[in-house]
């Protein structure tokens, strides 16, 4: 943000300094792993969660069909028997309702990072979502603080000494700072959503491929998990 140069509208957007930042660094990990994980799964920028995650359950499933685990006679081992997994992963629910990715058997590389990466990616979307309302009222907050500083913005510059260019500056600046902040403020509430959109896809894409776990699965109010309603023809078409 640009100094003003009248002290108490300067500590006043001093205030909201630490909140911008950590919004902007909050939004720029959730865009960096989202990105990262539709290039590891072959996406394009306008690739979406659910199309991502029938792409690993084809690859999982050809995976699958391509494990020919060979017939022991020593079955009962515990060796014999993790080999004899078949590679396969589900979605579970943590205590908190998010997304967790169980993955199990024996799968490439690949594969594993790709995993890895989707847990990353719901790994930002809830520390977005943990974060963002509190983010949002700091930085409403600040807004409606400064914007009680503009009506008097011009008295304000007289008692500081700043007249002419000097004084067209600082308004030119106030009104600079104010609308980054409104502009972050938005980008703040776009990331909540955004946020919340990945983990509806994967609880919603889970359940049409049928790799919810048994508890999501069984459990009558599973779907309050969706605050979108999934598009049939996009789903279908997948």
């Amino acid at each position: 943000m640009k100094l003003v140069g009248i002290k108490t509208v300067d500590d006043q957007f001093k205030t909201a300094v630490a909140p911008l930042c950590e919004s902007i660094a909050m939004r720029n990990k959730l865009e960096a792993a989202l990105v990262d994980w539709q290039e590891e799964c072959g996406l394009g920028p306008a690739g979406t969660i659910r199309q991502g995650i029938r792409l690993i359950h084809s690859r999982m499933m050809t995976l699958a069909v391509n494990s020919t685990p060979p017939s022991s006679p020593s079955a009962g081992s515990e060796t014999s028997r993790s080999q004899e997994v078949v590679p396969s992963f589900m979605i579970e629910s943590d205590d908190k309702n998010f997304p967790v990715i169980v993955v199990t058997g024996q799968i490439p590389d690949q594969l594993q990072r790709t995993f890895q990466k989707l847990k990353t990616l719901i790994a930002h979307c809830v520390a977005t979502l943990g974060h963002a309302d509190n983010l949002l009222t700091k930085i409403e907050e600040s807004i409606k603080h400064i914007s009680e500083s503009h009506d008097e913005l011009a008295h304000l510059c007289l008692e500081s000494g700043l007249k002419g260019q000097k004084a067209t500056r600082a308004a030119e600046n106030f009104t600079w700072n104010l609308r980054l902040l409104k502009a972050q403020l938005s980008l703040v509430a776009k990331s909540q959503d955004e946020a919340q959109d990945i983990i509806t896809q994967v609880f919603d894409v889970g359940g049409v491929l049928g790799i919810l776990s048994p508890k999501l699965t069984h459990r009558s109010g599973a779907r309050r998990f969706s605050r979108v309603i999934p598009d049939p023809i996009k789903d279908s078409s997948l």
